[in-house]
């Protein structure tokens, strides 16, 4: 028998169902973190700057909550993102979820 392992998509979701967080948006926002910039995150996750704005935008809308600040303008005419002790802890509380059931389905035959 070839041996084969199990895969998982997490997803948060809202009151309503609506899928608001995910392996894509916890990426985003550690990059943020990170970087300070979310041009600069989104370039190392090879994704737009227009649809990394969209996935924090629609995020922040679902949850009610901000994830990210952003501000305009700087010394050089860029931006500064900073996340938010709220982003931050959704992203822990994700991560672990994503642990927790990685490690359940180890021991899954």
């Amino acid at each position: 028998m070839c041996p084969l392992s199990y895969r998982f998509k997490l997803w948060m979701v809202n009151e309503k169902e609506e899928p608001v967080f995910g392996d894509g948006v916890a990426k985003l926002i550690e990059k943020i973190d990170q970087h300070h910039s979310v041009l600069e995150a989104s370039k190392e996750l090879g994704m737009s700057y227009r649809y990394a704005l969209h996935r924090i935008t629609l995020a922040e809308e679902r949850l009610s909550q901000s994830l990210v600040t952003r501000s305009r303008g700087g010394a050089r005419g860029g931006g500064s993102s900073e996340v938010t002790d709220f982003g931050r802890d959704i992203v822990k509380r994700y991560r672990k979820a994503q642990k927790d059931f990685t490690a359940k389905l180890k021991d899954h035959p």
